[in-house]
């Protein structure tokens, strides 16, 4: 954030969720004072969109997500190189190696590439900071949109960081219509096409000249890495004291890394320890350099099995992993003491998530559930209302995506199951609900569907939901109004009000077609912060 703001950042748009929430929180907050246009958007496609046209207008621009929000993002992120950027347009998207906090871990490297994006993996809270304020300038300069892709343990470190200077925003550059160059309709898409490779050459350049790919050491064993997987192999280095055996080449970015850099590395180490986070996008990218200069050693990794490719590295991983590869021995040896024993499952208590002390879903589940009764399938959705989950609640059959309880609610019905409840959260209704609400309507789907409406979006830290007041004025939406005008029947309902909600889930249980529970009561944490 502070590398946005020295880079002169003037617009700033996002969706909340983690690692990537506290962006948006702080950009919320000094926007006003900073002459930043701020935007809580309905969703990260919206958010990419609306950030892109800043860009475009001549405003640097900053959008903010999580790693599954970029591919939510996905198709305006893969036309916005061909069309380029004016002002330095940057997406921040907060990846999750190891499952954290969400249901898959991609590799946001390689949508980068696909969509000709360059993409810098900071390692740091330092490198972050600087990379960013370098990105903006560089989006310019080449036309291109930039990723800074953060993992989980970069977004939530604090470290000392060397800043400069504070100049405001940057001077707005001239916009000029030309539909030629920005409305890329076939024939002009083919032109933009082939102009990609002049502007990643000209990114090649730039970065041949940038701080980010810096080496240590002077050995003949190389070791290539990047990210937080830098900081884990530096301490390995220090502790198994190798120092003098290893040269390190630290990749800040990595697309498009200048050929030079892999070429002069490779020439000067005789075998390679690629140490990375999930797939092998850098292992990969360096055997091909390896093909074209005549690299003789071996390189090893994730193709050798010396470094896994699911979850996340710990230093304790990597430790034995470098001490494998300096040793020379083979993959999966353990080289130190063996690992104290630990606890099984069995004699640990368990302590799943659960809702917070008086949230009121945990009402609006018990009632449903004690009218339906346990033939009807739950199709859960992303957040608080995931936690209808396992016992005493057991009120969550399914869960994909943002959105997906109402379709998969839909699908249910059509294949003969009755009464299907799609459990959906009011942020989430707006971000991706209002659509497979209209697609349940437009098929009259028997479905159930509860919008459980607490009034901000409780599980990426209280942001501001759609569905309140927001707090620069911004204009608050009417779920009811909103599934009513898309030819729902919708009802408002206090959650804790259990006989009312239970006499109105047993008066509509029999009728057909699409019918809504707003589930209406503040998020009690958040009452009881405010002090409401």
């Amino acid at each position: 954030m502070r590398g946005a703001l020295e880079a002169g950042v003037g617009f700033v748009s996002g969706y909340p969720g983690t690692p990537a929430s506290e962006i948006g929180d702080v950009f919320r907050e000094i926007a006003a004072g900073s002459g930043i246009h701020y935007e809580d958007s309905i969703n990260e496609k919206v958010a990419v969109e609306t950030a892109f046209s800043a860009s475009l207008l001549g405003v640097r621009a900053l959008a903010a997500m999580k790693h599954l929000g970029l591919a939510y993002a996905g198709d305006p992120v893969g036309t916005i190189s061909y069309v380029g950027t004016s002002g330095g347009l940057v997406i921040v998207s907060g990846g999750d190696p190891g499952l954290i906090v969400s249901p898959n871990e991609q590799d946001q490297r390689y949508t980068a590439r696909m969509v000709h994006m360059p993409v810098f993996d900071p390692a740091s809270p330092q490198e972050a900071f600087e990379t960013c304020r370098f990105a903006f300038p560089f989006s310019e300069r080449t036309g291109l949109p930039v990723l800074l892709r953060t993992s989980i343990q970069v977004n939530f470190a604090r470290g000392v960081v060397t800043t400069g200077l504070l100049k405001g925003t940057e001077p707005r550059k001239p916009y000029t219509k030309s539909p030629a160059a920005h409305v890329p309709i076939p024939i002009n898409a083919r032109r933009m096409r082939l102009e990609l490779p002049k502007r990643i050459a000209r990114a090649v350049e730039l970065l041949a000249e940038s701080p980010f790919f810096p080496t240590s050491g002077n050995g003949e064993l190389g070791i290539v890495t990047s990210g937080v997987a830098l900081s884990y192999v530096r301490d390995a280095v220090d502790e198994l004291g190798c120092g003098d055996e290893v040269r390190i080449l630290h990749l800040g970015c990595l697309y498009p890394i200048p050929p030079r850099v892999l070429e002069e590395f490779l020439l000067s180490v005789k075998k390679v320890l690629v140490v990375e986070e999930l797939l092998p996008f850098v292992e990969e990218t360096l055997k091909v350099s390896a093909q074209e200069h005549g690299f003789a050693g071996s390189i090893y990794g994730k193709h050798s099995g010396h470094t896994p490719e699911a979850l996340a590295l710990d230093p304790d991983i990597v430790r034995e992993v470098v001490e494998a590869f300096v040793e020379g021995k083979p993959s999966g040896a353990r080289t130190g003491p063996e690992p104290q024993p630990q606890p099984s499952a069995a004699d640990l208590a368990p302590r799943p998530p659960v809702l917070c002390a008086g949230c009121s879903h945990r009402s609006a589940f018990f009632a449903i559930k004690t009218v339906l009764g346990e033939e009807s399938i739950a199709c859960n959705d992303i957040g608080c209302y995931t936690l209808g989950y396992g016992q005493p609640l057991d009120s969550a059959d399914t869960l994909l995506c943002m959105g997906s309880s109402i379709t998969t609610a839909s699908a249910a019905a059509r294949l003969g199951h009755k009464n299907p409840v799609a459990y959906i959260g009011d942020s989430t209704f707006f971000h991706s609900g209002m659509p497979a609400l209209a697609n349940a309507v437009r098929n009259n789907d028997n479905i159930i569907v509860a919008v459980m409406d607490n009034q901000v979006v409780a599980m990426t830290g209280h942001q501001g939901s759609f569905a309140a007041q927001g707090p620069a004025g911004e204009k608050q939406l009417s779920i009811e109004d909103v599934c009513r005008a898309l030819g729902a029947r919708a009802w408002v309902v206090d959650p804790d009000d259990l006989a009312n909600i239970v006499s109105l889930v047993s008066e509509i249980a029999d009728d057909e077609g699409v019918r809504v529970l707003v589930t209406r009561k503040p998020c009690a944490l958040e009452s009881f912060r405010s002090g409401k």
